[in-house]
């Protein structure tokens, strides 16, 4: 945990100063969404949200809508809505991977990444 607070930018604490914080993305930062196993964990865990969200029995209309208010904090367009519904319902037969697959999609899209 250490490790991820540096490489998104947590000052050494040697001043009080805002200014010792780098605020800007890195390629490091978009290489461990991408490849973190943690994160990876996380997503995937049996008490995570995506897990409680497809034992809750939501639509995937629903589900969808749940994943873009946590990962960007607004709803999808209609045309993201439309190309996520497709998605899930191409891979119905088992929801929560394709449902895992879209949250970590979402969360290594630039939106995410550079203004969350």
């Amino acid at each position: 945990m250490d490790a991820d607070l540096k490489l998104y930018g947590r000052p050494q604490r040697f001043t009080a100063c805002e200014c010792e914080r780098n605020h800007e993305p890195s390629t490091a930062q978009v290489l461990h969404l991408l490849n973190s196993p943690e994160i990876h964990d996380k997503l995937t865990h049996e008490r995570g949200n995506v897990a409680k969200w497809i034992r809750s029995g939501k639509s995937d209309a629903e589900l969808v809508d749940e994943l873009y208010l946590t990962y960007y904090a607004r709803l999808p367009d209609e045309m993201e809505r439309r190309t996520a519904l497709a998605y899930l319902q191409r891979n119905a037969a088992e929801r929560r991977p394709p449902a895992e697959d879209l949250a970590w999609t979402l969360m290594n899209t630039l939106e995410f990444v550079f203004n969350h």
